[in-house]
């Protein structure tokens, strides 16, 4: 908590394992500046018996009370990043600050990763040249030939000497590729001939776009617009190629064809790419620079890191390169202990089932299963396989032609969410009880929902709408909780508090989760087992059994074609480039996910 006395800001890492409810009462809670003035805000026991305080009202007085707790590394108080460095850029009077900037590398691809709001996209338009930096003097803004001194010696020299000289091209795929329909009025064919007609049908098929040529842009779903959108960046003759978002409405495999081809420009072009999808990102990129700070306050930028250490370190939270601690609490992927849920009660039967649409339309065949309590699955495939059919046909929202829907009672969130004209505070509570102890720790605060109560649903972006649909679904009391595309919309920080909170909801609640997504990482984060959906999209589907997740993964890889590694520092999977030696040497082995 930060006030006119104390301007630091602290948040508290608990480990509730080590927490005994009687000492911490009789120390950190007796002890609480907070809780001995009478005022709310301080340390609390919860319902379930675990030690908490929320992250905004930590301050440094609470040292002392933390101190009191006998057992070591039980509760830590860490020190978050404070505003500095080289000021590159402010918008105005109490404005966005950005403090230092990502570097171009010609023939390699440059990765940005940071949670949304925080100078991802601000960084690409200063190095595109579509925002002249100011240095931070908004009202006397220096010129481009100033800007450069201040880089003197650095790689960024020769860049802002280029763009001085207007000796600097660009093409910048941007994040709303849905806005492209306004911009543009015709078919994909004439839009990419625009650019280079003569490779057109080369990257057309590449990008598995070359059936959708002849359509117009108008009738595109988002995925099909998105990569119409990397198509027309990559046909573009230029210096600089930076895609914002480029995995957004894609399934795994063509988030890994699409992969392929920004890598394939970044052997000789520069090259920058803003991912949420840390496999992805971790696929396309030699290096990668984390950004942090204060979203719609203040963005910092680390040095350049590698792709392995990058992904490692934003995971864990922590910069050792900066001494800064930008999150509390790190990811770590524990493949020791998820399997042994299929040794609890099972929840959940469901037979094999059968939805056929009709001749020439698309047909489902799935296995039968079982989902046990405590468990989290899994549920992998390309968009067209029947996924969301089958959820549909679990929540008794289809029905099926042959077996029987499961007699349970199920909460289900689905894929596409609509707004209705309400408060989120209003919506929530006809789900919830949003004032209990409860809600908040398991739902709300991991989440960050109470700063949107106030908001109309149709005033939210993507990704809070995300965080309230989700929110409703686990909210509701049921045998079963199913979430469709859990993390569409949601920016990385986000998906690693969503994959966090999952599985302790699961874990908390004895209840079982059934997660369909194409985040990998987040996937074999909290997933116990897998379901894998296989096919030809579109026309037909069929699911194999539920497999531990390990075995759902490898499945599911080879289907796609890519091998994965486990990174011995996190645990992660990490995915190999292509025909590298790692890579080869596990197709040869038959070993798509290394174990």
């Amino acid at each position: 908590m930060a006030t006119e006395k104390n301007s630091k800001k602290f948040i508290v890492v608990i480990d509730q394992e080590k927490i005994e409810p009687d000492i911490a009462r009789e120390t950190v809670i007796n002890f609480d500046p907070l809780n001995r003035a009478g005022k709310e805000g301080g340390f609390y026991l919860t319902e379930e018996g675990t030690l908490h305080i929320d992250d905004e009202d930590v301050m440094e007085a609470h040292k002392m009370a933390i101190n009191k707790y006998p057992y070591d590394g039980a509760i830590k108080m860490i020190q978050l990043p404070h505003e500095e460095g080289e000021k590159i850029h402010q918008f105005g009077e109490n404005s966005f600050r950005l403090y230092g900037l990502p570097e171009p590398d010609k023939g390699r691809v440059v990765g940005l990763i940071g949670e949304n709001g925080i100078g991802k996209s601000v960084s690409l338009k200063i190095l595109s040249g579509d925002i002249e930096p100011n240095l931070g003097d908004y009202e006397n803004p220096p010129n481009l030939e100033e800007v450069t001194k201040e880089f003197r010696g650095t790689g960024l020299q020769t860049h802002f000497e280029k763009l001085t000289e207007n000796n600097i091209e660009s093409a910048y795929k941007p994040q709303q590729v849905e806005r492209l329909p306004e911009v543009y009025d015709g078919k994909v064919r004439e839009l990419l001939a625009k650019i280079d007609e003569t490779r057109v049908e080369e990257v057309a098929e590449k990008l598995d776009i070359d059936h959708l040529l002849d359509r117009e842009l108008e009738q595109l779903s988002g995925g099909e617009l998105q990569r119409v959108a990397v198509a027309s960046t990559i046909l573009k003759d230029v210096d600089l190629y930076m895609f914002d978002e480029s995995s957004s409405f894609l399934d795994v495999k063509q988030r890994l064809k699409t992969g392929r081809e920004i890598r394939k420009l970044g052997e000789e072009k520069s090259v920058m790419v803003v991912e949420h999808d840390l496999a992805t990102l971790d696929l396309v990129s030699d290096n990668i620079h984390i950004f942090f700070g204060e979203p719609a306050s203040y963005g910092m930028v680390s040095d350049s890191l590698s792709s392995k250490e990058g992904v490692n370190r934003y995971l864990e939270g922590y910069l050792p390169t900066h001494n800064v601690r930008f999150r509390g609490d790190e990811i770590k992927f524990n493949r020791t202990k998820r399997s042994q849920v299929e040794r609890n009660n099972t929840v959940v039967e469901f037979p094999e089932m059968v939805k056929d649409f009709g001749e020439g339309e698309f047909k489902l065949e799935t296995c039968e299963g079982a989902i046990h309590k405590e468990e989290v699955l899994a549920i992998f495939g390309e968009n067209g396989l029947g996924k969301t059919v089958f959820a549909k046909m679990l929540a008794d929202a289809v029905k099926p032609d042959e077996g029987e829907t499961p007699d349970i009672s199920i909460s289900y969130k689905p894929q596409y969410l609509e707004a209705s004209d309400a408060t989120v505070e209003t919506v929530l509570r006809k789900h919830a009880n949003i004032d209990s102890k409860r809600f908040e720790n398991r739902i709300s605060n991991p989440l960050d929902l109470e700063k949107l109560y106030e908001n109309n649903l149709k005033d939210l972006s993507g990704g809070e709408l995300q965080k309230v649909g989700i929110a409703i679904c686990l909210a509701k009391k049921a045998d079963l909780y199913l979430l469709d595309e859990p993390s569409a919309y949601l920016d990385v920080e986000s998906r690693v508090r969503l994959g966090k909170m999952l599985k302790k909801f699961a874990r908390k609640t004895e209840k079982p989760l059934m997660v369909i997504d194409h985040d990998l990482l987040m996937l074999d984060y909290m997933a116990d087992r897998g379901i894998v959906f296989k096919g030809e999209p579109g026309k037909e589907g069929y699911s194999t059994e539920p497999m531990k997740i390990g075995d759902a993964m490898d499945t599911f890889l080879k289907e796609v074609g890519i091998t994965f590694r486990k990174d011995p520092e996190t645990g992660r999977p990490r995915a190999n480039k292509p025909e590298s030696q790692k890579d080869k040497k596990q197709r040869k082995a038959n070993e798509y996910y290394e174990k």
